[in-house]
């Protein structure tokens, strides 16, 4: 199939930003030297948001590492997969690598903490991560929280921001029991109003590894780039497993199919490319799989109620 590529609109490009370039923005500003930067790899940073205080409006962007971002004092919107939170007082949120993100700060004076961190932390147990629910793609991760809490959450980082600044022994081993503190809080907070599924059966592992293997399809930064994997047979032959079992999976964890989870995940892509790059309608449909564009239209049609032309017009 021959296409045309064009690239992104440099102004309203998703931008996908790396931890080290994330590392070497603030240090541009920071008053003082850090010795050691971070931890082996790059797996780990820490600041106040006083010290090193995040843009005014940052927008729709990804990144390639975790956070977690404690406000304490100051108000802002933070958008999260199209949906917009106010926070409005001390807030705790959780940010995975595939979330979809902005922010707008709506207030001058803005404090508190946040921390970054790669899957490489947790390298002696790589799925650990997978238990933490808070982190997964699609789970609640914005939480107002109290007086209370928030001293305690600042006590940790606090911790944190110490163990990243010095080079003390054992300070990969106390970062990661710092991180799990904080994770562990977070539980605590959520279970007041969401109540998330802790991960402990082979059954939810298996739906977690889907979602997870689904979302590192995305996103797409170039015309020339297409998902690979499109259908429920495919993410079973890839997970080693059998189609109606792992849907069965996939169901009983977050009470949606498969086919309901890669319907809605590419749903949302095409939305952000619609909005965010001058790609012809036909490029976006061949990079999500559609080798028809009609298709495609009417798929869009089918589950937003509008056409894609008139949905990038609005």
């Amino acid at each position: 199939m021959s296409m045309s590529l064009k690239r992104i609109t440099r102004s309203n490009e998703i931008r996908t930003s790396k931890m080290t370039e994330m590392q070497d923005d603030l240090f541009l500003y920071q008053h003082f030297d850090i010795q050691p930067k971070v931890p082996a790899n790059g797996t780990f940073a820490a600041y106040s948001r006083n010290e090193h205080p995040v843009k005014k409006e940052i927008g729709a962007s990804r990144r390639d590492y975790y956070k977690i971002s404690l406000v304490t004092r100051g108000e802002g919107i933070y958008t999260m997969d199209g949906v917009a939170h106010e926070v409005k007082g001390p807030t705790i949120i959780f940010i995975n690598p595939h979330t979809v993100k902005t922010w707008v700060e709506t207030t001058k004076e803005q404090d508190g903490y946040y921390c970054l961190f790669t899957e490489e932390l947790f390298h002696k147990q790589p799925h650990e991560l997978l238990t933490y629910p808070l982190l997964q793609p699609g789970s609640q991760a914005i939480f107002p929280i109290n007086e209370d809490q928030a001293s305690y959450l600042c006590s940790i980082f606090r911790q944190l921001t110490r163990e990243f600044q010095e080079n003390a022994a054992f300070k990969q081993e106390a970062i990661l029991i710092y991180i799990k503190l904080l994770l562990l809080e977070g539980r605590r907070i959520a279970m007041d109003t969401t109540k998330p599924t802790i991960v402990h059966s082979a059954a939810q592992q298996l739906a977690y590894r889907f979602t997870d293997k689904l979302e590192k399809q995305f996103p797409i930064e170039h015309p020339h780039q297409q998902i690979g994997i499109k259908t429920a047979k495919e993410f079973a032959a890839a997970l080693n497993t059998h189609p109606n079992h792992l849907n069965a999976c996939v169901k009983h964890t977050t009470g949606r199919t498969i086919s309901e989870h890669i319907r809605q995940r590419v749903l949302l892509e095409a939305k952000l490319l619609l909005m965010h790059t001058d790609w012809q309608i036909a490029e976006i449909a061949w990079c999500l799989g559609f080798e028809d564009p009609g298709n495609f239209t009417h798929f869009f049609r089918n589950h937003s109620q509008q056409a894609p032309h008139a949905y990038r017009q609005q």
